[in-house]
């Protein structure tokens, strides 16, 4: 990448730390053998992948078994809901108004077999309406299923709030945790759920891989008895990728920051991605032409999402934005980039009860530990530029 490109698109995904790359081509080097094989290099390689398992959990203060590798967090929430829905022939699920295409496209397959699937509203700031939970989780729920911080919009959910209730009724709980780890590494033990969705690339990792947090309870209904074969302890088949899970320990280990959870909110380390956020915010906090969307308070420590006027005060289309911030060398985007690049406008803001002349230009910036204060200096020139310019 041209050395001054400025990137601030850490959401989206994340350069790969040369530490990683390092770890990743030693392991393609000295473990290319099939973990599954019983001859001795075969063996060599299992050894080597459990070793990392524990870890990795040994991170989060998981156990051994806790820690499923997978693709990354679209497979990892696309298992739980197939698990679910083999597991039972209907049911019901809640999810949120604001969740991640991945949890989208998993409800409407369950939902097109017959299964109930209760969306709870959000609020502006894109936050769940808490005081509702009684009526929301019904004793007949199979599973709540929250994305913990919000992509587009950067708002992050009650988890520990939900997660204790459920816990009450005997409901499973799972968080799409895509957006956390860049942001500091969690006790698992801690948090208040029974699955969590994770990927590598999101936090200085490579592309490819990730994890699905479990515990026992939820180890019960992930357990696939059609594959005869121990990986991933029959949940998950496939030959196991040691390259890539080496690089994500590697990235893993790179991260120094933790969450902690205090009144049921976590509380998130001050380090340089999040003062330059705040320096950020407080830049364009008095700005009439730029209105941040998502929450003030309850944000991701990286994130910053906001809606941007012209002159007129009239949106400006996020697409003319973002071009215009690549063409002046910066990447930012709109949001999901699964999401943002159908041309369709925002679900999110929708759902939050945006306009429909505001649906379409909602620009999101996200920091990661490579950026600094200049990088920010030039994006709130260029942004100035656009309020003038569009």
């Amino acid at each position: 990448m041209d050395n001054k490109f400025i990137y601030l698109d850490n959401a989206s995904t994340t350069p790969l730390s040369k530490n990683v790359l390092k770890k990743i081509n030693s392991a393609y080097k000295n473990y290319w053998n099939n973990s599954s094989s019983t001859y001795k290099y075969g063996i060599k390689s299992a050894i080597y992948l459990e070793k990392i398992r524990l870890k990795i959990a040994e991170k989060f203060n998981a156990e051994l078994e806790d820690i499923i590798f997978t693709s990354g967090s679209s497979e990892s929430t696309s298992i739980v809901f197939s698990s679910l829905g083999d597991k039972y022939e209907t049911g019901r699920v809640v999810i949120s108004k604001v969740e991640h295409q991945a949890t989208i496209i998993s409800t409407n397959k369950l939902k097109r077999k017959g299964w109930e699937i209760y969306e709870w509203p959000v609020n502006k700031e894109g936050i769940i309406n808490i005081s509702e939970i009684d009526q929301v989780l019904k004793k007949h729920t199979n599973l709540v299923s929250l994305i913990w911080g919000q992509s587009e919009i950067g708002t992050l959910q009650p988890i520990q709030f939900v997660g204790n209730k459920c816990n009450e009724m005997d409901i499973l709980f799972h968080i799409d945790g895509t957006q956390i780890l860049s942001n500091g590494i969690f006790n698992w033990k801690d948090v208040k759920c029974d699955l969590l969705s994770l990927s590598a690339h999101k936090f200085g990792g490579p592309k490819g891989i990730g994890i699905l947090l479990t515990n026992f309870k939820s180890r019960l209904l992930l357990k696939n008895n059609d594959i005869s074969l121990s990986q991933e302890y029959s949940i998950r088949q496939g030959t196991a990728a040691i390259p890539l899970i080496a690089g994500m320990y590697e990235s893993i280990k790179n991260i120094k920051s933790r969450i902690k959870f205090k009144d049921h909110n976590p509380e998130f380390e001050t380090n340089n991605t999040s003062l330059l956020k705040e320096y950020f915010i407080n830049k364009i906090t008095n700005n009439p032409n730029i209105k941040i969307t998502g929450s003030f308070s309850n944000r991701l420590p990286n994130h910053v999402s906001f809606i941007l006027l012209n002159k007129k005060f009239l949106p400006i289309n996020a697409y003319k934005v973002i071009n215009y911030m690549s063409d002046n060398d910066v990447a930012i985007s709109s949001g999901s980039a699964c999401s943002s690049s159908s041309g369709k406008p925002s679900q999110i803001l929708e759902n939050m009860g945006y306009d429909n002349n505001q649906l379409y230009s909602n620009i999101r910036v996200s920091f990661g530990s490579n950026n600094k204060k200049s990088d920010i200096d030039r994006l709130l020139k260029l942004v100035q530029n656009c309020i003038t310019k569009f």
